[in-house]
């Protein structure tokens, strides 16, 4: 009889149990389709702004070209981690301060140039950082074309993406072909 009762009392345990997992996720399921959608609305927000600031750094750079570096100059964050590794003056700045420096040097260089002309590569954003590959190409004043490798990457700032680093070398160029004395 106390066997009876021991094996009663196990199936109740069992039973409450079996009935508070049972409510516990009924209350949770629900939820996760809601959950969901508003994650994927925010990573599709997230993407579309960032294609956004892109666009901004084309016509940023275009505007650089031309003279005028303010749109350029506006998307880059101004914190003390930021970094400029410029591949036409082999100058590596830190902070915004030296990297607005070496930004209007460069821009000193290329002042008055209206040709200008980008490669996009590659370009992929997650929710808390982004980059951009590129060719970028430009004729300066006297003519002579400046032809730049570009890795751009971004950083979520609470104003929005911002560019934490630049790196640009100059492209190689074919060697000339070299042709043997007969």
């Amino acid at each position: 009889m106390n066997r009876n009762i021991s094996v009663f009392i196990l199936l109740i345990l069992i039973a409450s149990s079996f009935k508070y997992r049972t409510k516990t996720r009924e209350q949770v399921l629900p939820l996760n389709p809601i959950n969901l959608q508003t994650v994927s609305n925010i990573g599709l927000q997230q993407k579309a702004s960032f294609s956004d600031v892109v666009a901004k750094l084309q016509l940023g750079n275009q505007e650089f070209a031309e003279g005028n570096p303010s749109t350029y100059k506006s998307l880059w964050s101004r914190t003390a981690e930021v970094t400029n590794f410029c591949g036409m003056n082999a100058q590596e700045s830190k902070g915004w301060e030296a990297v607005e420096k070496s930004l209007d040097a460069f821009n000193k260089k290329i002042a008055g140039n209206n040709l200008y002309n980008v490669e996009k590569i590659a370009s992929s954003a997650s929710a808390e950082q982004g980059y951009v590959l590129q060719k970028e190409h430009y004729i300066l004043a006297d003519g002579t074309s400046l032809n730049l490798h570009v890795t751009i990457v971004f950083h979520r700032e609470k104003d929005g993406w911002k560019i934490i680093h630049r790196h640009s070398d100059e492209l190689a160029t074919a060697p000339e072909p070299v042709i043997a004395a007969k």
